[in-house]
């Protein structure tokens, strides 16, 4: 176990929702706002993502980013000692639609916005059988074991695409995160107005499996205590339009315009640091 795991685990007994997570929040929080990690590429993409925002406006929510990602780091941390608060700490609407989607198969889509790790654990203690695409890491599995002890199955994105399939053929939700930018192997589709390389994959899946594309998105309504708000939306539509490249491109299209509503409506609880539109940083 690394020295990281180890403080996570202890942390995970101490934590508990309230004035002990607050404390740590503000902590940590100071110095990195202060900090500011990727400061210039989130300050970008919040004026590529708010036009309209003053430029104080967007320091604003840039603070607030940072917070974010240090409560959602505590709050998946304290998920550790009991998965179980991820149903204390969720008020969900349409998750019906879950429910008549349970064992028929479908693709749940979120961003990189709210708490992305929250939704996975939410599911997971509904009993849903869902297995999540993610990024790898250089931790040594770490975050791998914090996921499973919530109870989240993952696959890197490296696997090949039969065994991600095979998923939703067997009736299971397979997680998507589509928001990242899809480098090479992405195509080029609207974002925020640009055109820029997004993973197509959410979209291919769809296309060959034909199950359905449904949106799902937690947003923090409450530090202390812990309080989200999950909203399931409805399938997002889409029919054939030419050829295969330019029906998965279209889908692709959509897909990307369910994200820019979850950024607009929350849009310190962003991952802002990535690099989501590398084509256009420096110019």
């Amino acid at each position: 176990m690394s020295w990281k795991e180890a403080v996570a685990t202890a942390l995970s007994k101490l934590l508990r929702p309230g004035i002990r997570a607050n404390l740590l929040a503000a902590a940590l929080s100071m110095p990195l706002r202060l900090i500011a990690p990727r400061r210039r590429v989130a300050m970008k993409n919040l004026e590529i993502a708010l036009p309209r925002a003053s430029r104080s406006e967007r320091r604003r929510i840039l603070k607030g980013t940072y917070e974010h990602l240090v409560r959602t780091g505590i709050e998946f941390t304290m998920l550790q000692r009991d998965p179980r608060l991820a149903l204390e700490w969720v008020d969900a609407e349409n998750s019906s639609l879950l429910d008549s989607l349970d064992g028929r198969g479908a693709i749940l889509l979120t961003g990189h916005v709210g708490n992305w790790e929250l939704v996975a654990a939410w599911l997971a203690q509904r009993r849903y059988k869902v297995t999540a695409i993610v990024q790898e890491t250089d931790d040594h599995g770490m975050i791998e074991r914090m996921r499973s002890r919530v109870g989240v199955r993952s696959m890197p994105k490296s696997v090949p695409m039969i065994r991600a399939a095979a998923v939703l053929r067997r009736g299971e939700f397979l997680g998507i995160l589509p928001d990242q930018h899809g480098g090479a192997s992405g195509i080029p589709v609207m974002f925020f107005g640009l055109e820029t390389s997004t993973s197509p994959g959410a979209a291919v899946f769809a296309y060959l499996t034909k199950k359905p594309l449904v949106p799902i998105f937690s947003r923090r309504i409450s530090a202390s205590p812990c309080k989200h708000l999950l909203r399931v939306g409805d399938p997002i539509e889409w029919s054939p339009c030419g050829n295969r490249d330019a029906t998965i491109a279209d889908i692709t299209g959509r897909i990307n315009r369910e994200v820019e509503r979850m950024v607009l409506e929350a849009p310190d609880q962003w991952l802002a640091q990535h690099r989501r539109f590398k084509e256009y940083y420096g110019r």
